[in-house]
């Protein structure tokens, strides 16, 4: 892999031969404009002159003006050639480039979020982070973030974000036979692949797990208006929140309780005021 000293050099030795290429193609060009003109003030002059005094300018003078301004000409032509063939190579650059700017952009996010979780010391940090990932990295306008009260099997919402003016969501069901139970049965974070999971309104539900199972579920309802749907890049976020955001909750809720205590609606409740 090449150096940045390197690449520096690249770019320095690239701009230095395109100008040194164009100043060429502009000699040749004012080279070639004024033989032009010296050729047609010598034309008018002879035109001027009565016949019987010598030609200004000697048959083979003038033939080898022409001669010379044909080249230049076919010069000039093969240097607009290559210019538009740089400029080709120089829009695949640039297109390449740009991908590489979104995908380091993308490592980036990635990068930021999984910190933040880790740094995480209450569940609203968790949620915030979350909210972050979602609405600013992946583009999702609208959705709700449920918490799973392990023993009566339901999720409970605790934020939300977009929708703003309609009726507060509900719980949802998860108990052993219902449409969503599948989600408690879930032993490992989303990967980018598995099969999703709907639901009415719902984009998708992404399920937020930790090493001891379900933590909760990210209900997914909109994109933001500029968002078409979910692009390559987004399912790396999607894995981080679902892994990463199930971990920090789990590191939360260790610290926050010495003793083992079971994650509960109205335990959440009382952390985050529910």
């Amino acid at each position: 892999m090449s150096s940045p000293e390197d690449g520096s050099s690249l770019r320095d030795k690239t701009q230095a031969f395109l100008s040194e290429f164009f100043a060429t193609g502009e000699a040749l060009v004012r080279e070639l404009v004024e033989e032009n003109e010296r050729l047609k003030a010598a034309l008018a002059e002879q035109g001027k002159r009565p016949e019987t005094l010598p030609d200004p300018v000697p048959r083979e003078v003038a033939e080898a003006l022409m001669h010379k301004i044909d080249r230049l000409e076919a010069e000039c032509e093969e240097i607009r050639r290559i210019a538009g063939k740089v400029r080709r190579v120089s829009g695949t650059y640039r297109s390449r480039l740009d991908q590489l700017e979104q995908e380091h952009f993308h490592l980036a996010a990635m990068h930021v979020a999984a910190n933040q979780f880790h740094a995480a010391s209450t569940l609203e940090d968790v949620f915030r982070t979350v909210t972050e990932v979602l609405l600013n990295f992946v583009g999702i306008g609208a959705f709700t973030l449920f918490g799973f009260d392990a023993r009566e099997k339901v999720l409970f919402p605790v934020f939300r974000e977009g929708n703003e003016g309609l009726p507060p969501p509900e719980d949802i069901d998860v108990q052993p036979g219902q449409p969503l139970s599948v989600l408690v049965g879930a032993t490992r974070p989303f990967r980018g692949g598995d099969p999703t999971i709907s639901a009415p309104g719902a984009l998708m539900l992404l399920p937020i797990v930790g090493r001891d199972g379900l933590c909760g579920v990210a209900r997914l309802e909109s994109f933001l208006p500029q968002k078409g749907g979910f692009e390559e890049q987004d399912q790396g976020l999607l894995e981080l929140v679902s892994e990463q955001g199930g971990l920090a909750i789990e590191n939360v809720w260790a610290r926050t309780h010495a003793a083992e205590v079971p994650m509960t609606r109205l335990a959440v409740s009382e952390l985050i005021q529910l």
